[in-house]
């Protein structure tokens, strides 16, 4: 009897040391499996390329287009990042310069001041260049553009591109342009501090009505990117100086 006791209990004690051995052994799997878990997640919000479409791995130099948006979003931000991070896509409505075959894009696009300026419009001349499939915005470099009564894409007159140094012998003009409506913009704007800014907009392009600005002048999208492209895309390596062209 004694016997079979001691046998009785071995035998209870090995399928405890059993279960608890499984226990352990998912205890750990599960923990394993989780590490796995929260690691790919941080990857990924630590990589940016994770949650923006791949284009076959293309490296495209520069990409140019009108594009209605589609949507707008912030992305992860990595603690120290000095610039906030979107994703941004895109729908295509005229190819200016440079080769795409798809509709649609999407893009990363990074601003130091918060969101984008260009997702404030719905339609904008957008510059993109992509590295190993992922496509880049050209930082700060867009145009709102307007349908024209002739059916074409103009903006505003670009008082910046205008400006730069690059352009100081440009060719290309403003003309007056016919959109189809009225463009304009706010002639005073209230800042965080509720102090009210009042901004100056350069005669003949504009006129001033009350506190709007009328778009008077302007140019169409082939121009626009003329004036980029010999400008600040030129600055920026994108494009070889005229000087050296010729």
């Amino acid at each position: 009897m004694t016997t079979f006791i001691h046998i009785m209990i071995l035998a209870f004690t090995t399928l405890l040391l059993n279960c608890n051995g499984k226990t352990e052994n998912h205890r750990l799997n599960t923990s394993k499996q989780d590490t796995i878990i929260v690691n790919e997640k941080s990857k990924v919000l630590d990589n940016p390329k994770g949650l923006i479409k791949n284009y076959n791995g293309e490296n495209n130099k520069l990409f140019v287009f009108v594009g209605q948006k589609l949507s707008v979003d912030p992305l992860p931000h990595k603690e120290g990042l000095m610039d906030g991070g979107f994703k941004a896509e895109y729908l295509i409505l005229q190819k200016v310069y440079g080769n795409f075959l798809n509709d649609t894009i999407e893009f990363v696009a990074y601003d130091h001041y918060g969101i984008p300026p260009f997702s404030k419009f719905e339609n904008v001349l957008l510059f993109v260049s992509a590295d190993s499939g992922l496509y880049y915005h050209q930082k700060y470099m867009y145009n709102d553009v307007y349908q024209t009564k002739g059916g074409k894409w103009a903006g505003t007159y670009a008082e910046y591109d205008y400006g730069h140094a690059y352009n100081k012998h440009t060719k290309v003009k403003p003309i007056k342009i016919d959109f189809i409506k009225e463009i304009s913009y706010p002639t005073k704007i209230v800042r965080s501090d509720s102090q009210i800014v009042t901004i100056a907009y350069p005669k003949p392009y504009f006129k001033t009505v009350g506190d709007k600005a009328i778009a008077i002048y302007g140019n169409y999208v082939d121009e626009l990117f003329v004036l980029k492209r010999d400008g600040y895309l030129t600055a920026r390596g994108i494009f070889e100086p005229k000087h050296k062209k010729d």
